[in-house]
């Protein structure tokens, strides 16, 4: 998916076409004879072949900058592996439409979803690959306490499974507390105690970071778009997993930018055989697929694929099986298509608490102003798509 053009926008057409014998009563049982090549274990009585398409060349330039990019999802490796297993991911422009009315809400919550690939797709026996997943959501602002007497010097978080170290406390939302010198905390059981007396009337907010715990049984494949790991969002899979990869997707509360945007278009030919035992049946097969897609092109002009000519063309007549002892007839249509393609180079992302830290042997947390942070981990990668749309298995 990141580097495959034709390959990506010939899957799109192939869908398309079985979609199209679908709907047909006749042709329904052959949807799936809709191949790339002559693939089929056993040649079927009727089907259509995409057979191999050429394409004009691919200009790069100043002019292919299409801007930044918004999101509230980012893909960034982890741990010093690749993060290849997953091309990119997506806004899940459906779920957020149905969560708000201007998209402006992401129903997953904000935190880093950490992910490690535990095995790799098997294709041969169609045993899919596992992940592990750890979500460590993010909280901001949670109430803690309303200081209503001056001997007050305990306090409960809502959250006992805190993360190591994420705990922050800001006094009237905007004085930050110090760790080990106004309060400590037991991040087991998520008491807070306080050293000093606090403000009478004043309250305490806590951000902090929480995990749940690890999920080990979610299924991915090659090739394949998953909307169901994080509400909201569209992961893409590639065929570049690799055992033991791990990266992590961030969700944020609001969008930030993400990535530079550059895109334009091609154009790309196919040519299709319809075949089918019976000479008739054939030529309506031909007929009725050259009809539906000229009858989608509008539905093909939203999956960022503008249909410019379908061209009936020639037909065969004598083409022999020895296995069936009959004969197939063919008909020939040729697709041209200018289809859109873009390019997504993630911004330099820097994941602080991800950071390697030297610890000041007196320093008593991280929070301590004596602690020396190493130059941050800064992660690049990139990946392209073909077509619009997030939110389907054309998604490309």
């Amino acid at each position: 998916m990141v580097t495959w053009l034709n390959n990506a926008t010939k899957r799109n057409i192939i869908q398309v076409l079985r979609d199209i014998l679908g709907e047909h009563p006749r042709y329904r049982g052959d949807k799936d004879n809709v191949q790339n090549k002559f693939s089929f274990e056993e040649r079927p009585s009727r089907g259509v072949i995409v057979n191999g398409a050429s394409a004009d060349r691919v200009v790069l330039s100043a002019d292919n900058y299409m801007g930044r990019e918004k999101s509230f999802v980012m893909h960034v490796p982890a741990n010093g592996k690749s993060g290849n297993t997953v091309e990119w991911v997506r806004e899940n422009e459906n779920v957020l439409q149905r969560t708000s009315a201007n998209n402006a809400i992401f129903p997953a919550r904000p935190g880093a979803y950490s992910f490690k690939v535990l095995s790799v797709p098997n294709d041969a026996r169609g045993i899919p690959g596992t992940l592990s997943v750890t979500p460590i959501y993010t909280v901001f602002g949670d109430e803690l306490i309303t200081f209503r007497y001056p001997d007050t010097t305990e306090a409960q978080l809502n959250r006992t499974d805190l993360y190591p170290d994420s705990l922050r406390l800001y006094l009237d939302g905007r004085i930050l507390l110090r760790p080990e010198f106004d309060y400590s905390v037991d991040y087991d059981t998520g008491l807070v105690t306080f050293f000093r007396e606090m403000p009478e009337g004043l309250e305490v907010t806590a951000d902090y970071r929480y995990s749940p715990g690890t999920v080990d049984s979610v299924t991915f494949n090659r090739e394949e778009f998953k909307v169901d790991i994080i509400d909201g969002a569209v992961i893409a899979f590639g065929d570049r997993c690799d055992e033991n990869d791990e990266f992590t997707i961030v969700v944020t509360e609001d969008r930030v930018e993400t990535a530079d945007v550059f895109g334009g278009k091609f154009e790309i030919d196919f040519d299709l055989v319809a075949f089918s035992k019976d000479a008739e049946d054939r030529e309506k097969l031909a007929d009725y697929i050259t009809m539906s897609v000229m009858n989608r092109q509008l539905m093909l002009s939203n999956m960022g694929m503008e249909l410019l000519e379908i061209a009936p063309g020639g037909e065969n007549e004598d083409i022999y099986n020895n296995e069936t002892d009959s004969y197939y007839y063919e008909s020939s249509l040729r697709l041209r298509l200018r289809v859109e393609w873009s390019t997504y180079i993630p911004l330099p992302i820097v994941i602080s608490d991800a950071a390697a830290v030297e610890l000041d042997p007196s320093a008593k947390s991280i929070f301590d102003s004596r602690v020396t942070a190493s130059t941050p981990q800064v992660f690049n990668s990139a990946a392209l798509r073909v077509g619009n749309s997030f939110t389907t298995e054309r998604i490309m």
